[in-house]
C-alpha cells in the first residue's frame, strides 16, 4: 500500500483519520525491514542492512563514499562493492573495489577493500629435470593486476636425493613473472615430491 495524500488543505479529520492511520501502518511496515521496531529496546537501529543490487551503478561522487550491491561480472552473483570519492587520490584500481568476490580454489586470490589484491599457489612444482619454475601471477585471477611484491616459502621439508639443497629463492622478478630457483642453479634439479607455495600482493 502507497502513503495516502494527507491531509490536504481543507480537509476535515473525519476525512483524513483513516487515511492518516493507514499511512502510520505503511510507514512502519516499511521502519521494520532491516531496523529494530519502534517500540522495543534498540528502537531505531538495523538488525541487518540488505542491499538490492544496482543497475545502472552509482556513478562516484565528490566528498562521498559508496558501499552498494552489483551482479558480478566474475561470480555471476550479487557482490558488495566499495567506491571511492571521485577525484581520490586511491591508483586507478583501487577506486572502486568489488571486495567480495574471490578465487576460492587453489590457486586462488582475494581482495580486500583497500583495493589490495592478494593471490596464493601452494603446490607448484618444478619441472622435470629443472631446479627453477617460471609462474605467471596473472594465471587464475581476473583482469590484468599490477603486482608489486611475491614470497615464495618451501612446501616439502625434506628430499630422498643427497644432492638436493633445500633453499629456494626468487632469482627473477619481471611482474606479473617470477622465477623461483633451487640453491645451486637450475641445473640441481630437486625431488619430485618438492614444490613451493607463493603469496603475491598487488592492486
Amino acid at each position: 500500500m502507497a502513503l495516502n495524500n494527507v491531509p490536504l488543505s481543507g480537509q476535515s479529520l473525519s476525512v483524513t483519520r483513516v487515511p492518516i492511520n493507514q499511512n502510520f501502518s505503511v510507514i512502519n511496515a516499511a521502519f521494520l525491514v532491516d531496523h529494530v521496531e519502534y517500540n522495543i529496546g534498540g528502537q531505531g537501529q538495523h538488525k541487518k542492512v540488505s542491499m538490492p543490487t544496482q543497475s545502472p551503478e552509482p556513478a562516484p561522487q565528490a566528498g562521498i563514499v559508496q558501499l552498494y550491491s552489483r551482479v558480478s561480472a566474475i561470480t555471476n552473483q550479487p557482490e558488495l562493492v566499495f567506491t571511492h570519492q571521485s577525484g581520490s587520490t586511491a591508483p586507478s584500481a583501487a577506486q572502486i573495489v568489488e571486495f567480495t568476490s574471490a578465487g576460492w580454489a587453489n590457486p586462488g586470490w582475494t581482495r580486500l577493500p583497500s583495493g589490495i589484491l592478494l593471490k596464493w599457489h601452494s603446490g607448484v612444482g618444478f619441472p622435470s629435470g629443472l631446479g627453477a619454475v617460471t609462474v605467471n601471477l596473472n594465471t587464475d585471477v581476473p583482469g590484468s593486476p599490477n603486482f608489486v611484491s611475491v614470497f615464495t616459502v618451501m612446501m616439502t621439508l625434506q628430499d630422498t636425493d643427497g644432492n638436493f639443497n633445500q633453499v629456494v629463492g626468487i632469482k627473477n622478478i619481471s611482474f606479473p613473472n617470477f622465477t623461483a630457483e633451487t640453491f645451486g642453479g637450475s641445473a640441481i634439479t630437486p625431488g619430485s615430491t618438492v614444490s613451493i607455495a607463493y603469496l603475491a600482493i598487488g592492486l
